[in-house]
């Protein structure tokens, strides 16, 4: 009895999943059709929907940044670029699309970019997108096992210290690509983008705290903190960093 109410368990997931991914797959298309019929509120309410639904990838992220920008919505259209940069950061068109909507922002605050020598050092990092660099480590984490289980079951004194360099090797990469993930995943996580037309800026987390300097939709900016419904952010300009609280509404991360 145990065993056929596991099997139909499983075949009742596998069909909702199906069924989800059908779903997701429809609002998409829905999204690019009334994208092309210049209808972007409701693309954006289909590429919502889809991701809703399960969707997650660079194409829904960047088509749905494109349908913010049409609108006018800056803050969300920058929030989308950046989400479909770091799911493929060498898609050229993501690129030139977030330069485009970063010039157009009032305040002109924009993450700082990283020192071109660094790019060049840890190459792999900016290269590779979020899911690559997880795709990579799980890989690495799997042949490393096989490896170690392999040297310790065989008894061929070749083949055992062939097996013990790959799983020392896959080890290594696979920890260092878990690494580069987790932090993409965490500063991905901590970057945020102003979405309200104006965002008021408080000393404190609540409305009765000082209201200390006013940001405009798409200044990008550093999350630092959560209380309630209140989000604490560093903001970093030429001329120094400032910190404030601003309502969750207010501002949109990055994942």
């Amino acid at each position: 009895m145990k065993k056929i109410l596991t099997l139909l368990f499983i075949v009742a997931f596998a069909v909702a999943a199906k069924a989800s991914s059908f779903e997701a797959a429809k609002y998409f298309a829905q999204g690019n059709s009334a994208y092309t019929n210049q209808n972007y509120q409701e693309a954006i309410a289909c590429y919502t929907r889809s991701a809703k639904e399960g969707l997650s990838s660079p194409a829904l992220s960047y088509n749905l940044a494109n349908a913010y920008y049409k609108s006018g919505d800056l803050g969300n259209a920058i929030a989308c670029y950046r989400r479909a940069e770091l799911f493929a950061p060498r898609d050229a068109d993501t690129s030139a699309n977030l330069s485009r909507a970063l010039s157009q922002t009032e305040d002109n605050i924009a993450r700082k970019e990283v020192p071109s020598a660094i790019r060049s050092f840890f190459f792999l990092y900016f290269y590779l997108g979020i899911m690559e660099q997880l795709t990579v480590a799980i890989v690495s984490w799997i042949i490393g096992w096989f490896a170690l289980s392999v040297f310790i079951v065989s008894r061929k004194p070749g083949l055992r210290s062939a097996m013990k360099k790959f799983a020392i090797f896959f080890f290594i990469v696979a920890a260092l690509f878990s690494a580069s993930f987790l932090h993409k995943y965490y500063d991905a996580s901590h970057q945020g983008v102003i979405v309200a037309e104006e965002a008021r800026i408080h000393a404190g987390p609540d409305a009765s705290y000082t209201e200390i300097f006013v940001l405009k939709n798409g200044s990008e900016v550093k999350v630092t903190g959560f209380e309630g419904n209140w989000v604490k952010i560093l903001v970093s300009q030429e001329e120094g960093s400032q910190a404030g609280w601003l309502e969750s509404s207010q501002i949109k991360t990055i994942l």
